[in-house]
């Protein structure tokens, strides 16, 4: 699904958006559209890092793999992982589901 959004911008950022159109031969709306793309990208590995979103949902919110999710992270310096923590929690709870 696509959804128009109007917004304004500043005066300034205006001539940024021309020049990487010409220099990448390609129109503004693209532009703008990487532009918040890498924003989107370093929020949502954000996300994924506190906790707040699962990395399997960020990967569909960046139409990208679970891989790479992990390597546009490491390119930020963040780590992905589980805390030693949440593995105790997960390791006792995959016990208690095949309890029987």
């Amino acid at each position: 699904m696509v959804v128009v959004y109007p917004m304004k911008l500043k005066d300034e950022i205006i001539p940024l958006i021309e020049l990487k159109s010409r220099e990448e031969h390609t129109n503004k709306a693209i532009v703008l559209k990487q532009f918040l793309y890498k924003g989107l990208e370093s929020y949502v590995i954000g996300l994924v890092s506190k906790g707040r979103l699962s990395i399997g949902k960020a990967a569909e919110i960046l139409d990208a793999s679970i891989y790479d999710m992990h390597e546009i992270a490491k390119s930020k310096g963040i780590k992905l992982s589980a805390s030693a923590e949440q593995r105790h929690i997960s390791k006792r709870n995959l016990g208690l589901s095949y309890r029987k």
